[in-house]
């Protein structure tokens, strides 16, 4: 393929408006923000940036299916605080984490079950409510302080001037990428969320791909939860609450239709990446948190507006 072939094939995804809409943010974000190019500053963004994407790559897989999952958030904080009351009873730090990720998976198949009962975001809703219960449970309304730092460098150490968090959100992103894009797998996702019907007429197994999606993304959550327990050498039952929306935002922002059947992990990454320079941003020059989520949630419902229209643009195509 050309360079001129290339472009038009980029020109033509979605992920170009989000890549146009990130390169935009850098440069105002460069100019209102002297500090902003600084390495310390990228280097902050991208590990504030890294559990979001760990729990957004995991939805990512749900809502190509055209499905939703509204309890990554609540999973997580469930997951770091049942991994942190394990390794505070004197657990080996690698088996609580084995057994954090088991619970993911556990939970995504419940999600699964669910979702192939009730549609997607009621029964996840549910979930998380649920999630978040039973998070006070284990934790009796407390919270637990200075875990071992054979845990905490999960979170806070580094690798030579990489931090961990980064090298871990790496991993899964391109694991996740490899699945959905080179595998059976994700190419069963794709006709899943695209068309239901024809999926099951070309006998995938649509149950079977809708609840790997969720298992997927169960241990996504439970991994992010671990490493949220890590950064902040403590768990509260209530830290995933703010990463409830903020990982459907991600996907969105990056491209991946609610509707299902488009986007991709990439995007994803540039979504995260939006979500966290703006907020970054609006760090650096001293705007106070309430005009942040006023600005976040502009920036989501213009994103949740462009998708909408995007697809009743191409539907008019298809009917010209």
């Amino acid at each position: 393929m050309n360079a001129k072939g290339l472009f038009q094939r980029i020109r033509e995804s979605k992920v170009y408006y989000s890549l146009i809409g990130l390169i935009a943010l850098l440069i105002i974000s460069s100019v209102a923000a002297p500090n902003f190019l600084s390495l310390n500053n990228f280097i902050t963004i991208f590990r504030q940036a890294s559990i979001l994407l760990i729990l957004s790559a995991g939805l990512t897989a749900v809502l190509v299916t055209g499905n939703m999952d509204l309890s990554v958030g609540a999973t997580a904080g469930l997951i770091g605080c049942i991994v942190a009351q394990l390794i505070k009873t004197g657990m080996n730090v690698a088996v609580a984490t084995l057994i954090g990720l088991m619970i993911g998976a556990l939970v995504g198949v419940c999600n699964g079950l669910l979702a192939g009962i009730l549609p997607g975001f009621v029964a996840t809703y549910a979930t998380n409510w649920v999630m978040t219960g039973l998070g006070i449970v284990v934790m009796h309304g407390q919270v637990i302080y200075d875990l071992p730092p054979s845990f905490t460098q999960l979170g806070v150490g580094y690798i030579g001037p990489i931090p961990n968090l980064v090298i871990f959100a790496t991993i899964v992103v391109v694991i996740i990428y490899i699945l959905m894009s080179m595998t059976t797998f994700g190419r069963h996702l794709y006709q899943y969320g695209a068309n239901p019907l024809a999926a099951r007429y070309a006998a995938v197994s649509v149950r079977t791909v809708m609840l790997s999606a969720y298992i997927l993304c169960g241990i996504c959550a439970g991994f992010a939860g671990m490493l949220m327990t890590a950064r902040l050498n403590a768990a509260d039952a209530a830290m995933g609450s703010a990463y409830g929306m903020q990982t459907v935002a991600a996907a969105v922002v990056g491209g991946t239709s609610l509707a299902g059947g488009e986007g991709g992990i990439l995007g994803t990454v540039i979504g995260a990446l939006i979500l966290t320079i703006i907020v970054n941003v609006m760090n650096l020059l001293g705007i106070p948190s309430y005009a942040q989520g006023l600005v976040v949630g502009a920036v989501i419902i213009g994103m949740v507006l462009f998708d909408i229209n995007s697809r009743i643009r191409r539907e008019k195509k298809l009917d010209a």
